[in-house]
């Protein structure tokens, strides 16, 4: 309520919104002026809460809660926009060099502003919010908002821990899942309070987060490559753990993923060539003996389970097959060569009849969603931004080993599925590693012997390397 002064005195008038929408929103804005100062001053706390709110969301079966301005905004999309304004203010202040750097996908950022406002014109906000929301705004803000971080030296160690976190969460709500409704095959009709739910107790996008920890825990990332002799026998151990829960999980696409990174991994790791031919020799004799020992029953009724899930990939009516047939029929659709190069706009939906029946949900490939809401165009770019990594990274040698494997199984999933905030953050960090965001820590070297105590900082190059050639000609 508000008075307003008349010729005849004081007339009392309503405001437009009522005044708990108005006290939430002045409550939203002080929130969103914190959290854009938090994320801009601490990174730590940035990168954790980008990684933290996908474990909520999986922990709370997506039931979060959401302040409605149009449009539903949940926790995500809340960092998605802070992520994305500092991003974006940080590209204002480094100039042309990182922006060139970061072009590709700066590219897909617009292609995907471009989808959006036309989408809005045509089919309304809420419709735009909800499309594009999981797979296109949170991936590319955080990945904008890691990608122009400064340049640092504990970026690595900061994403490193903050994923296996991550990834032992979900370790425990495997195990919590498992023991309130048991182990059972992805073709098991399982039941909860009369609700048909899916057996496995995190989703997809969670299994691949621990699939990617194995990798961090078996090829650590900047000064974590540097541990005790005992710590590198945990990681092992711990990786070890992680991909067992990976194989209980029976994700088929992360399976796939695990093995294309374990490939990567034997073809990349820099060891002579008779070591290379010994752990080929070695990795298939132990694939040979787990596959007899299945065959044989050793493992009772989990791997009945896991055998029954690797048989249901097969044949016509696997979920793979029900994925290409809903691939074909999004593909066959009359489009037009404007659509056909940026994309249909966001919020015409995903329509498709497969077997005779109406299915609405995401094309559940990445590719095909970035085909279908920023074209072909789109496609490339995403193309040559995934090279642009690669070919940075692998300057980089085995430091940079493990965000190579993570990218390749990011690649794989993708096949099956779309992309998520977590991946984002990877693809962020792995951008600014491509533009040369790592700084050498400083180490100290202990002396070798008692008559050397002299210390030395590994950021300080030697004194031949700050000469200039001619110098050191003469």
């Amino acid at each position: 309520m508000f008075l307003l002064r008349t010729l005849d005195g004081f007339t009392v008038q309503s405001l437009p919104v009522s005044s708990d929408t108005l006290l939430l929103l002045l409550v939203g804005l002080t929130l969103a002026g914190n959290l854009l100062w938090v994320m801009a001053r601490h990174y730590t706390i940035g990168v954790g809460l980008l990684l933290g709110v996908q474990v909520w969301t999986v922990a709370a079966k997506g039931q979060l809660p959401a302040m409605s301005l149009g449009v539903s905004v949940y926790p995500a999309d809340a960092l998605a926009v802070c992520a994305f304004c500092i991003g974006t203010v940080r590209l204002l202040r480094d100039g042309l060099s990182v922006r060139v750097k970061l072009l590709p996908l700066l590219t897909l950022i617009a292609l995907a502003g471009w989808s959006a406002v036309r989408g809005i014109t045509a089919y309304g906000l809420q419709a735009v919010g909800n499309d594009g929301r999981g797979a296109f705004w949170c991936v590319l803000a955080a990945a904008l908002y890691v990608a122009t971080m400064p340049p640092s030296a504990a970026l690595d160690r900061v994403v490193t821990r903050t994923w296996l976190a991550m990834a032992a969460t979900y370790a425990v709500l495997c195990l919590v899942g498992w023991a309130s409704v048991g182990l059972h095959p992805v073709t098991a009709h399982v039941t909860v309070d009369g609700v048909g739910v899916d057996p496995r107790p995190v989703p997809a996008a969670a299994a691949l987060v621990l699939l990617q920890g194995a990798a961090l825990l078996l090829c650590p990332l900047g000064s974590e490559r540097t541990a005790a002799a005992w710590r590198r026998r945990g990681k092992l151990l711990g990786a070890a753990v992680i991909l067992a829960f990976v194989v209980l999980l029976q994700q088929r696409t992360v399976w796939i993923a695990g093995g294309a990174m374990a490939v990567t991994w034997w073809a990349l790791r820099p060891v002579r060539a008779g070591q290379r031919i010994t752990s080929a020799v070695a990795g298939a004799t132990a694939l040979s003996m787990a596959a007899l020992a299945f065959v044989l029953g050793a493992f009772g009724t989990i791997g009945g389970a896991l055998s029954d899930s690797a048989a249901a990939t097969q044949g016509n009516r696997s979920t793979f097959a029900w994925r290409v047939l809903g691939w074909q029929d999004l593909l066959d659709e009359p489009r037009s060569l404007v659509h056909w190069l940026t994309g249909v706009p966001f919020g015409s939906g995903y329509d498709r009849y497969i077997r005779g029946g109406l299915v609405a949900v995401s094309p559940h490939n990445y590719y095909l969603h970035v085909v279908l809401r920023l074209g072909l165009i789109g496609l490339v770019v995403l193309a040559a931004l995934y090279v642009l990594i690669w070919r940075r990274l692998h300057r980089g040698g085995s430091a940079d080993l493990a965000l190579r494997l993570m990218i390749v199984g990011q690649l794989v999933f993708f096949v099956s599925f779309s992309a998520s905030m977590e991946q984002g953050v990877l693809l962020g960090l792995c951008l600014w590693h491509a533009r040369g965001g790592v700084l050498s820590s400083p180490t100290v070297t202990e002396p070798t012997d008692r008559t050397s105590s002299t210390r030395s900082r590994s950021d300080v190059p030697p004194y031949a390397a700050v000469l200039p050639h001619d110098a050191i000609r003469q």
